[in-house]
């Protein structure tokens, strides 16, 4: 074939284009699942298949894991499936994730009770327990949620959070909801050297910005290049959305019932576990090329000595 397109090359005719002249793109790092379910955001009456109580919530994760999520974000939910902060509700789900999935990674919401940005309320009753939590959810500003609910997170409170999670060998992990509060989280996380690589929870169709591609992609223009990042993508657009973070061979990616009721934009499919949705995003990513990383990969790639 090559003395061919030699031969045609010199009598003047047909030329192929130059493709193998083209410089390889650079490898993209594993790609980082994290699984979330139930939350705090959705009820059973919306999807039946939310997992409430603590053996749901475990059974949940546990499909998760197997499927690919080398994280778990943990939320949990009272007797009556409201969302709950108690702390012995917590340990029994956490520490059983840990019997049956021991190198799983534990992310944990310290969000609960919104209204209140004090630490011990917020972070002293978990951090106390000595539980395995490996990052620990905190978010950058203060917001309205839930109807008539202020979300309280004044940025004195998330410098006490910031320091006293990395004190407790938590990695905070710092919810952003639009472009202003990445451009604070710049101001007050580093450059008042109270962190030098913040890992940064992007969520878009939540309690800020709409979940678009094009505004993620936005988003990432702001986004310090020294920043470890994980896109959670809410609402009915969360596959669309979640395809393009994978793309921009960057950060990572969070999937789980707790940020959508349906599989797709344009149908009313209900997701039946996170373990369905893992296995959806861990397809597209490794037809798209990029692989999956293990636990053990994630704590390399996010620096975690791991619990």
């Amino acid at each position: 074939m090559e003395s061919q397109i030699t031969e045609m090359e010199e009598s003047g005719g047909w030329e192929p284009l130059r493709w193998t002249d083209e410089e390889k793109y650079p490898e993209p790092p594993k790609l980082i699942i994290l699984s979330a379910g139930p939350g705090a955001t959705i009820a059973k009456e919306q999807n039946p298949h939310l997992p409430m109580n603590p053996e749901e919530i475990v059974e949940n994760h546990v499909g998760a894991y197997n499927a690919g999520a080398a994280m778990v974000h943990v939320h949990v939910r009272d007797e009556n499936g409201f969302p709950s902060y108690d702390p012995e509700l917590y340990k029994r789900v956490i520490l059983e994730l840990k019997d049956r999935c021991p190198d799983i990674i534990i992310d944990c919401c310290f969000a609960l009770p919104f209204e209140n940005d004090s630490l011990e309320i917020r972070l002293e009753p978990l951090c106390k327990l000595d539980l395995p939590i490996e990052t620990g959810v905190i978010s950058g500003g203060t917001f309205n949620v839930m109807g008539q609910t202020i979300y309280v997170n004044r940025e004195d409170y998330l410098r006490k959070c910031v320091t006293y999670l990395q004190e407790h060998n938590i990695r905070p992990e710092i919810t952003l909801y639009n472009v202003k509060q990445i451009v604070d989280m710049k101001r007050w996380a580093m450059d008042s050297g109270l962190v030098e690589k913040p890992l940064l929870n992007l969520s878009l169709g939540l309690f800020g910005d709409p979940a678009q591609r094009d505004v993620l992609q936005t988003w990432l223009r702001y986004v310090p290049p020294e920043c470890d990042w994980i896109a959670e993508t809410a609402g009915r657009n969360w596959l669309p959305v979640t395809v393009e973070a994978i793309l921009t061979n960057q950060g990572h990616v969070r999937a789980g019932m707790e940020d959508g009721i349906y599989m797709y934009a344009h149908r009313d499919d209900l997701i039946k576990s996170s373990a369905e949705i893992v296995t959806k995003v861990r397809n597209i990513a490794e037809e798209l090329g990029r692989e999956i990383a293990t636990p053990a990969e994630a704590r390399e790639i996010l620096g975690l000595p791991g619990k």
